[in-house]
């Protein structure tokens, strides 16, 4: 058999990549074209079934088909919205046993971080090394397993949009320590509700303050405090040289509208960067030896004073509270027009096609002014629009490497004993959880991803799951236990029934049609079993299973 592995790969590599590159409904710039073609018949129940799961979890499943079939899509989508389906014994056991996932951040770093002295060998700086490290992995390992196992797969997408939407990076210094609390605080506990209060949370967290730098952000001093400064710092320059450094930070209040409210260059001005910048002054982290230390923490001594102007709005200073300054510039983003229109685009651009349409995007909108951005609000608007089940949208996205991964061990059945080598893949097909290298997050359209070189990753990938090379990863053999011996025929089109919700192309088809025919020849006693995996590679690595 291993002989024509490589030919079999080549057949559905080629299949997957002419499919993707002739396909309309796949390159977001060819969407246009593909609506003036548009089917007149529309989607059929099972279609809008399939489609429906593509869009609201993490990866198809026959099973899962089977069970909104049964009790409904809206039913089931309400009850998705409430995201308090019970979970699996076993997966509350495995995050159970994470015990970083619960702590605060102070706890974690008094936990997690040793210094080893200066006479430490190399093991015990390696064990301390991982030991800091392992809050990370842990919440990396977490994001596997509910994405993989989670009954509430709607609130595992909508943390998966924010966790990009409001990225922040694992790599940067102490971000690793605050992460955990960012996941369980900010994006988890908002995943489902509104989205202003999402923002608060993020605006307001220690893991974003510190990787946009904002807890750097403060007024210049002034001359006399820079003489004072000097004064009692004559034994210590490097502290005078900090002081006449210091002053306003804009990345973060540029950011605050670029990435997460208004969009790039809508409405703001540099002015209205400036200004923002100055209302979050003072917006800080407080230090390890405060009573509850890598908290926000407000320092007033470090907030601009005067009148700031932001959006057209003049924001007068508060010399009771100058954090209240703050709080009104996010309170005036969650509010206008333009942060309203920038969510739902992204939210249509994830959930319906890499290029809405204008009328979707701004029925959204409507939808998320009226309810104040409640997110579930949004989904259900998303899920009744006129345009969601229209034809043009159906199998119009392509999974990222994430997306895939999931997507392949919840098709599989997959027994996942340990993550290390998931995320090691990963990073491999270059979407590692939480060590995006920029604060867009990774990008949900397929011209992110899409290219030969991703393919052929993804081919390694799906054929490294069904041999059973991933250590701590096992394919169930239930998956292979009902293929008839005697008609090997058959073994393609069943393994495709457990594994797609889609029937497979003519070209894909008749490269596993030809694989299959060339293995028995060489060996008419084959197992099911030991041709199986190789099948089930195929079907992972086709087209069909790439896009949803």
């Amino acid at each position: 058999m291993s002989r024509h592995l490589a030919r079999f790969a080549a057949l559905v590599l080629l299949a997957g990549t002419a499919s993707l590159a002739v396909n309309p409904n796949v390159f977001a710039e060819d969407i246009p074209s593909a609506k003036a073609k548009e089917a007149p018949k529309g989607l059929d129940d099972d279609q809008r079934i399939v489609h429906f799961l593509n869009r609201f979890t993490l990866g198809c499943t026959p099973a899962l088909v089977a069970e909104v079939k049964a009790k409904g899509l809206k039913a089931w989508l309400q009850a998705q919205l409430m995201g308090t389906e019970k979970e699996p014994q076993f997966l509350r056991d495995r995050l159970t046993d994470m015990r970083s996932l619960e702590l605060s951040s102070a706890q974690i770093a008094d936990q997690f971080v040793e210094k080893p002295g200066k006479d430490a060998t190399p093991r015990e700086r390696r064990e301390a090394r991982e030991l800091e490290n392992t809050p990370a992995r842990e919440l990396t390992d977490s994001i596997i397993l509910r994405g993989v196992y989670s009954a509430n797969q709607v609130r595992e997408v909508s943390a998966d949009i924010f966790r990009n939407h409001f990225a922040v990076s694992l790599d940067k210094g102490p971000v690793k320590l605050m992460a955990v609390d960012y996941e369980r605080n900010v994006v988890r506990r908002y995943a489902l509700d509104q989205f202003g209060a999402m923002l608060k949370a993020s605006a307001h967290h220690p893991a974003m303050l510190f990787y946009l730098d904002n807890c750097l952000s403060c007024r210049p001093a002034t001359p006399e405090e820079l003489e004072a400064i000097a004064r009692r710092g004559k034994n210590n320059p490097e502290r005078v040289e900090r002081a006449r450094q210091r002053g306003l930070n804009e990345n973060y209040a540029r950011e605050l509208m670029e990435l997460h409210t208004l969009g790039v260059d809508n409405y703001y001005t540099q002015d209205d960067v400036i200004n923002v910048a100055k209302c979050l002054t003072g917006w800080g982290i407080s230090p390890r030896h405060e009573e509850n230390p890598l908290a926000f923490w407000f320092r007033a001594d470090f907030h601009s004073t005067g009148d700031k102007t932001v959006l057209g709005q003049t924001i007068k200073p508060n010399i009771y509270n100058p954090q209240a300054e703050g709080e009104e510039v996010l309170d005036l983003l969650i509010a206008h027009k333009g942060t309203a229109r920038f969510i739902a685009f992204k939210l249509c651009r994830w959930l319906v096609n890499d290029q809405p349409s204008d009328a979707v995007v701004g029925r959204i909108a409507a939808v998320f002014e009226k309810t104040k951005g409640d997110l579930a609000a949004c989904y259900m608007a998303i899920y009744e629009d006129p345009e969601f089940f229209n034809t043009v949208n159906y199998m119009a996205k392509y999974k990222r490497p994430f997306e895939f991964a999931v997507s392949a061990l919840r098709a599989t059945g997959s027994e996942i004993k340990d993550c290390a080598a998931i995320q090691r893949g990963l990073v491999a097909m270059a979407e590692p959880l939480y060590r995006c290298a920029n604060p867009t997050g990774y990008y949900d359209h397929a011209e992110a991803w899409q290219d030969p070189g991703a393919m052929s990753l993804r081919w390694k990938a799906a054929m490294d799951l069904a041999k059973g090379r991933i250590p701590g990863v096992k394919v169930p053999d239930s998956l292979y236990a009902d293929l008839p011996q005697d008609k090997p025929e058959q073994w393609k089109d069943r393994l495709a029934a457990k594994l797609l919700c889609v029937p497979l192309s003519e070209t894909t088809s008749h490269a596993l049609d030809d694989y299959v025919a060339r293995a028995l020849k060489d060996n008419p006693r084959v197992k099911a079993r030991e041709l199986g995996p190789e099948i089930v590679a195929g079907l992972l690595g086709s087209p069909e299973f790439q896009k949803q």
